[in-house]
């Protein structure tokens, strides 16, 4: 078995798709040894811009325009790219590489040639789950780990592949196991293209992160998915909306009217059935319903706790006592069951969704022609 370990840069990368200049790899046995390296130079058949953002320095890369510009383009090389990603014999990594796998699939588009299977690993990925980074690091943040002499002035590719040959070796040595066993170990670094999709088993993980935190949010809210305000943006349009257009029926003789309600996050966030109900029926009392604590008259207290039995801050509240404290912001604090007290309706009223019971909108006023 071979390693083949690749790098690409580019030109430009506008709109999302990099018209690759240089294609560098090298090809190990499977103790290191180095059997094959070669930058391949490519004409990029569009102008250079390495800028970088913000206050990040632009790449430096190996060779000049001139260079780069007189070498062939992509199409040439397409075979040879495609013959080393391909091989049977030989396992591919690079470093953040699903980058790079991109600007491959896009110069295929650009020259109309086929995009191809195969299956590469993240050595970025395998090195961030390793050390357990929040953050994904640079190549030589990377080589600096395991070898402190490894520097990098400029970006030229197969130097680049060898620098994650160089992290993969380092990983080997530090876990003490073959580069198998450290795939297996950390899967989340596999990638592959296939039918034209480039994906990942980390996105796989994401995805069953949040889906498994999603389930814990149900569960913890008695709320399902499709009833939440902050994770819909049906649900978020249509609430906030509502609330800006209801009539409030300010003729009416509560204790709440003319009175702003405001109801903590923890509860909005998740309920927009309830809310929906809760905001129609405040209007019916004469009362109006506002998400900003600085408005509001009376505040609304809900608890949500974690399985550990932990509070989840709500931060409207937190907002609010900073403001009476600071500021001798004047508002009534009250519980979720004074509010139903004051709405005169139960929690199981509130789950019903009857669009023609809710408040009506405040009429269109209309606007009298100018003579």
């Amino acid at each position: 078995m071979k390693y083949t370990f690749f790098d690409i840069e580019c030109a430009n990368c506008f709109q999302g798709r990099g018209k690759i200049c240089s294609f560098g790899y090298v090809v190990t046995d499977e103790s290191f040894n180095i059997l094959q390296k070669e930058d391949i130079v490519i004409d990029p058949h569009s102008k250079f811009h390495l800028t970088g953002r913000g206050n990040r320095p632009g790449i430096v890369l190996a060779y000049n325009e001139e260079e780069f510009k007189s070498a062939p383009r992509f199409p040439h090389f397409y075979r040879k790219i495609r013959e080393l990603l391909t091989d049977e014999d030989s396992l591919i990594f690079g470093f953040s590489v699903m980058s790079d796998a991109g600007y491959i699939k896009s110069e295929c588009e650009r020259y109309k040639k086929d995009i191809f299977d195969y299956d590469f690993i993240d050595v970025q990925r395998i090195f961030t789950d390793l050390h357990s980074l929040t953050n994904t690091p640079s190549l030589l943040h990377a080589v600096e780990k395991y070898d402190s002499m490894e520097t990098q002035d400029v970006h030229k590719s197969d130097d680049d592949a060898y620098l994650t040959m160089k992290v993969l070796k380092g990983i080997c040595n530090a876990t003490s196991l073959t580069v198998p066993e450290v795939i297996e170990k950390y899967p989340n670094g596999k990638c592959w293209c296939k039918d034209g999709v480039i994906d990942t088993e980390y996105t796989k993980y994401k995805e069953l992160l949040k889906a498994q935190k999603l389930s814990k949010m149900e569960k913890l809210t008695q709320s399902p998915r499709k009833n939440w305000i902050c994770s819909s943006r049906e649900n978020h349009y249509e609430f906030s909306k509502y609330i800006s257009r209801v009539f409030s029926d300010f003729k009416a003789d509560t204790p709440i009217r003319k009175k702003k309600i405001c109801i903590s996050n923890l509860y909005e966030d998740y309920h927009f059935t309830e809310m929906m109900n809760i905001v129609s029926l405040l209007a019916k009392k004469g009362a109006s319903y506002t998400s900003r604590v600085q408005t509001c008259d009376i505040f609304v207290e809900a608890e949500l706790k974690n399985n550990k039995g932990e509070e989840y801050p709500c931060y409207r509240k937190n907002k609010l006592l900073r403001l009476m404290e600071a500021e001798g912001k004047k508002a009534e604090i009250i519980s979720f069951n004074e509010l139903l007290e004051l709405i005169e309706a139960t929690e199981e009223d509130l789950k019903v969704y009857d669009k023609n019971s809710l408040s009506p909108l405040k009429k269109k006023r209309k606007i009298r022609a100018k003579a």
